[in-house]
């Protein structure tokens, strides 16, 4: 028994291994037609109360393996419970990223991790759900944040505090992530009609979290109106585009079938216009490789930048 123990582990290691591997060789390989472009990927994470406040080792450890995996440049991160600016760097340490910043020691904060540099240029907590963190890497203005899971009036303000940040800043090349507890209007029609439970699941008619019984989609409305592109509807089917709940949450049926009637999107990277054309790629990593690693799933984006002295 044990040798066979040993022989699954061996191989869901070297599987692993060889897989990150061949993603790397695939990049080496990768061109473009003009010379000085590099591709770099960043994800969005909602970890989940902070891996249980640091308690929940296996599933952190298993949460640094996919990280190493999948091996972005950039990785934003929600729910920090319980971690610390020091603790923080040192996981991030962990999938390669020598470059760690959190937006606040308590509660639920935001953070981000990068290989090069971060230069920190604010961390807001007024009317920013759990805050918002702006920094600096790779030459692109990032931005995380995770708004007010409970209120949709808070969350109006939230977005509209974000977007009046945001040009007041002329953040032209800028990217804004995390989880916004919203949903979009481009997946109004496919909740509609399949997100069936959902209504119930937040509190009926009465919901502050509904406008007026209904789905509220002014949020992510504000956000797009700004204007701010949603790169996951660009590259992704309205029916891959869930992002929660993941079966991690034991009350939930391990059935797709059934949790498909209270699943929605709520995470999201959006891009300012003249990043657009960068954008190669877009996910929302929904499969089995992430049902246990979170109660969300992470969404990320592949983005070309042209290097520059200032980035090397």
């Amino acid at each position: 028994m044990g040798k066979f123990l040993f022989s699954i582990i061996y191989i869901m290691i070297f599987s692993s291994s060889f897989l990150r591997a061949q993603n790397v060789l695939n990049e080496k390989y990768e061109r473009h037609w003009e010379s000085g472009y590099e591709k770099v990927r960043i994800i969005s994470y909602n970890i989940f109360n902070g891996f249980d406040w640091g308690k929940d080792i296996d599933r952190q450890n298993r949460f640094v393996g996919w990280i190493r995996q999948q091996d972005p440049e950039i990785l934003a991160l929600q729910e920090l419970c319980g971690f610390t600016q020091e603790s923080l760097s040192a996981l991030a340490k962990q999938w390669g990223h020598p470059y760690a910043v959190i937006v606040k020691e308590n509660g639920y904060p935001v953070g981000i991790t990068s290989k090069k540099p971060i230069d920190v240029k604010k961390k807001m907590l007024e009317n920013c759900g759990h805050g918002l963190l702006h920094v600096k890497t790779y030459g692109f203005d990032v931005l995380v944040t995770h708004l007010n899971p409970h209120n949709a009036n808070q969350r109006r303000l939230e977005a509209e505090t974000i977007t009046t940040y945001i040009k007041a800043h002329q953040l032209d090349t800028c990217l804004l992530m995390g989880d916004m507890n919203a949903h979009s209007p481009f997946d109004a029609d496919y909740m509609e009609m399949t997100s069936t439970d959902l209504l119930m699941k937040h509190g009926g008619k009465d919901s502050p979290n509904l406008l007026d019984g209904h789905f509220d989609y002014s949020v992510i409305s504000r956000f797009l109106s700004y204007p701010l592109i949603d790169v996951c509807q660009k590259f992704t089917d309205v029916s891959e585009r869930v992002s929660f709940p993941t079966p991690v949450l034991m009350y939930l049926s391990r059935k797709d079938t059934v949790r498909k009637r209270i699943g929605e999107r709520l995470d999201y990277i959006f891009v300012t216009p003249t990043l657009v054309s960068g954008v190669v790629d877009a996910f929302v990593y929904n499969g089995e490789d992430n049902d246990f690693l979170s109660d969300h799933y992470p969404v990320g984006v592949d983005l070309l930048y042209k290097k520059t002295e200032h980035l090397k």
